[in-house]
C-alpha cells in the first residue's frame, strides 16, 4: 500500500524481475511524452525480497552491487522511515523491513524535493507474503 504521492507524478506502470536470487516488485510513475515523445520517470517505489536481506547493513552490500555503486563513494545518511532503519541519499531512500524484505523508493530530484521522497517512503508498505 502507498499512502502518499507527491502531487504532479505521471502514470503508474508495475514490473516484476529478480536479480542474484532477490526478486523485486517495482511501481513506476512516468510523465509524458514530451515534444521528442520521451517519457521521464517521476517516481519509483519497490519491495525487495531475499534470503540474502538479513538486516540494512546487507539490504545496503546487496544494493552498491545491483546499482554498480563504487564501494564507499555512495554518500547515505542513516534516517528512520515509520519505524524502520534506512539509508537516504537525496533521491533515493531505501530500508530494512524484516529479514528478507526491503523497500527502496527514488524521485525523480529535478522536480521533486528530498521532503517527497521520504514522505513517500514513510506513506509505503510492501504487502505481506502470509
Amino acid at each position: 500500500m502507498i499512502e502518499n504521492l507527491p502531487d504532479g507524478i505521471g502514470t503508474p506502470s508495475d514490473f516484476e524481475y529478480e536479480w542474484e536470487d532477490v526478486s523485486f516488485h517495482s511501481r513506476v510513475w512516468e510523465t509524458g511524452p514530451d515534444p521528442d515523445g520521451a517519457y521521464k520517470v517521476d517516481l519509483t517505489v519497490k519491495t525487495i525480497r531475499g534470503e540474502k536481506l538479513t538486516d540494512l547493513e546487507a539490504l545496503h552490500d546487496f544494493l552498491v552491487e545491483y546499482e554498480e555503486k563504487e564501494p564507499g563513494s555512495w554518500q547515505l545518511t542513516p534516517v528512520k522511515v515509520g519505524g524502520y532503519d534506512g539509508l537516504f541519499s537525496g533521491d533515493e531512500v531505501f530500508y530494512f523491513i524484516a529479514p528478507g524484505v526491503a523497500a527502496e523508493v527514488t524521485i525523480d530530484h529535478d522536480r521533486f524535493t528530498d521532503e517527497d521522497v521520504l514522505d513517500t517512503a514513510a506513506g509505503f508498505h510492501p504487502e505481506s507474503t502470509t
